[in-house]
């Protein structure tokens, strides 16, 4: 699972876990200027909503049951984009979550658009999660494994790399459509620190 994911917005892809989110909104976002196809942040959180470790605060325990079941000790690192965290489920599975606050580029999830879009093997403007922009992406054809970005302001975004686990690899879902509920929850745990 980690293996897709570290530094995956620089240059390759990342991985995670399953579950998808519903965005709100029928209208798409406006860009910024700089590039039409970067979705701008309308309501942007404070800065200080990244702080810290996501290994403390993108989920709790409790979600990482409902997402996971038993998970492995999260696994905090630091990476060019900002802190990461993993965590793996204790099943075996190989079902996977790894959130990075993405605090050192300052370019939001205009960095996505600019490095992975042009190189990913799949790519999807998704609708807004809770208002913010949100895009997913995969480096390969796997539809077990992707990666969610979303902006919180123009220059800070965090990112959810999933992998499904066995069971809902076996039943054929895809990542794109599981993915949306973590990142919906990470989301509204940052907000929550706002």
């Amino acid at each position: 699972m980690a293996a897709i994911m570290a530094g995956s917005l620089l240059i390759s892809a990342c991985n995670g876990t399953p579950k998808a989110p519903e965005t709100t909104t029928s209208t798409p976002p406006s860009t910024s200027s700089a590039n039409s196809d970067v979705p701008t942040v309308q309501s942007p959180l404070p800065a200080t909503a990244l702080d810290g470790s996501p290994c403390d605060t993108a989920l709790t325990g409790s979600q990482l049951a409902h997402f996971l079941g038993q998970s492995t000790p999260a696994k905090p690192s630091d990476t060019e984009l900002g802190p990461m965290c993993q965590w793996s489920s204790a099943s075996g599975s190989g079902a996977g979550i790894t959130v990075t606050y993405q605090t050192q580029s300052e370019q939001g999830i205009g960095l996505a658009y600019e490095n992975v879009k042009p190189k990913a093997a799949r790519w999807q403007q998704l609708e807004p999660v809770q208002g913010f922009p949100a895009v997913a992406y995969t480096n390969t054809e796997d539809k077990r494994a992707c990666v969610i970005v979303v902006g919180v302001t123009d220059k800070l975004a965090f990112s959810t790399a999933l992998t499904l686990g066995d069971k809902s690899a076996a039943e054929g879902k895809d990542c794109f459509d599981v993915a949306p509920q973590v990142a919906d929850t990470v989301l509204t745990n940052v907000k929550a620190r706002a």
